[in-house]
């Protein structure tokens, strides 16, 4: 299944990544890296990591002008993003040139372009996420002892960085320019109106309240969504 690929047009030989539904995908992590063999010694060159907040509908986005295309070099490709459906993570490999597939017309694209062969592709429920930072609500970065957190670092390095956004995020509305923001008291009072969940004005459920803002803002989750997981995981 595809929602995202990679893509080299043949007119430049740049690398893009293709957003070909309607919808708009959210908070990319993109990281690739290649080998090449050169006179019978072998090349590997740096990984590459990028981020971005959105990838709108029917659009891509170019992640390197020129980018190693030669028939000697082998890369390995992978992202992970967010979307209505969860949390994908795709996985893409080039055998130098010998698995592209080429498509002699895009609706994107003027030239011809080469297309790169997706390996993997995994959805992640938000409610693995939700788990692993609701094991301890109060911590403040991800949990390295949890088996769940572990398992998912092992599918790929990306992860980690997702990890490390979230907290960040979560800690913005706690200390944080979020801070003051109201999404996290109209979250209360779902909870309290519809859920019939109490908050005492303490410094744990400003912090509770907060990382439940923060992981509506990541996973992009409605109130009332988040307000299900709440009541699931603590309640």
């Amino acid at each position: 299944m595809k929602i995202l690929h990679f893509v080299i047009p043949k007119n430049n030989y740049s690398l893009c990544l293709v957003n070909p539904e309607k919808k708009d995908i959210f908070n990319l992590y993109i990281r690739y890296s290649g080998v090449a063999d050169e006179n019978s010694v072998t090349i590997k060159y740096e990984p590459v990591l990028l981020m971005a907040d959105i990838l709108y509908g029917e659009s891509y986005a170019i992640l390197e002008e020129n980018h190693a295309w030669d028939i000697d070099t082998t890369y390995y490709y992978e992202i992970l993003y967010v979307t209505d459906d969860g949390i994908i993570l795709q996985k893409f490999y080039r055998n130098k040139l010998n698995n592209v597939h080429t498509l002699q017309s895009h609706p994107l694209f003027t030239s011809t372009i080469w297309e790169i062969e997706e390996t993997e592709y995994e959805i992640i429920d938000p409610e693995e996420i939700i788990r692993i930072v609701f094991k301890d609500i109060y911590a403040q970065e991800g949990p390295a002892d949890s088996n769940a957190y572990c398992s998912l670092i092992d599918k790929s390095i990306l992860f980690e960085h997702f990890f490390e956004d979230l907290y960040k995020e979560m800690g913005s509305y706690y200390n944080g320019n979020n801070c003051y923001s109201r999404d996290k008291w109209d979250f209360a009072e779902i909870l309290q109106l519809h859920y019939h969940v109490q908050f005492v004005q303490s410094e744990g459920s400003d912090i509770i309240l907060s990382n439940c803002s923060g992981i509506m803002r990541t996973l992009k989750l409605s109130k009332e969504q988040m307000a299900e997981y709440f009541i699931k995981f603590l309640n």
